[in-house]
């Protein structure tokens, strides 16, 4: 109803000007006051304009009689209208059809809690399943001139390379489908310490710092 009666002028003062702050702040309320607008401007499509006659304006200059009483007609009149046009366009508005809006599935999520070997600390890793991303917040397990290398270590106990973290702050990588599809839950990461640019074997050749297990979230 208040995109209803902005629409057609009937608000006033600070309640139009709230109903305003609203087409601002709130699309849906400003797509139906349009759409108000836009019904209410075919009432108009079948009425020709006529001009008024010389002696409306002549009525409209002459002083009103503060004494003689005026007519409540006309504003009857005009209220009654108004009502009726809102009232028609409820009745004729088709029902809308419920707007189907889809669904964010959730993306699966893997993690696994690094445990340093010495115990020291514990280094959290997370993986999206569906996008491949991979993110290990600040390990800095790498001493200078090294990098830390992360492996995945399934059923069979064979390491396979999965990438090289960074040196500093946060490490990404996008996992391919295929290292993605080698994943489950009991999987082992582990990090190794190898030459700069990582294993130059395909194997880890330093020393293992880091280990857990993977499991959904």
């Amino acid at each position: 109803m208040t995109a209803a009666e902005l629409a057609i002028g009937l608000l006033d003062g600070e309640e139009r000007a709230a109903a305003l702050r609203r087409v601002i702040a709130d699309p849906a309320f400003a797509r139906e006051v349009e759409s108000w607008r836009n019904r209410l401007a075919g009432l108009f499509d079948d009425y020709t304009e006529v001009e008024a006659p010389a002696s409306v304006a002549a009525r409209l200059a002459k002083p009103q009689d503060a004494a003689k009483p005026r007519s409540a007609w006309p504003i009857l009149a005009l209220a009654t209208a108004l009502a009726a046009a809102v009232a028609l366009f409820f009745v004729s508005r088709p029902v809308p059809t419920p707007l189907q809006v889809p669904v964010a599935q959730p993306h699966p999520i893997m993690v696994a809690s690094l445990m340093m070997t010495d115990k020291s600390a514990s280094v959290p890793a997370m993986i999206d399943m569906t996008t491949g991303e991979m993110t290990i917040p600040h390990a800095n397990m790498a001493p200078a001139g090294k990098s830390a290398q992360l492996w995945m270590i399934g059923s069979d106990g064979v390491p396979k390379p999965m990438g090289l973290l960074a040196a500093a702050g946060t490490s990404r990588m996008t996992l391919a489908p295929g290292q993605r599809g080698q994943l489950a839950a009991g999987i082992t990461l582990a990090v190794s310490i190898e030459p700069a640019g990582g294993s130059p074997t395909g194997k880890p050749t330093g020393p293992v710092v880091a280990s857990g297990k993977l499991s959904l979230a």
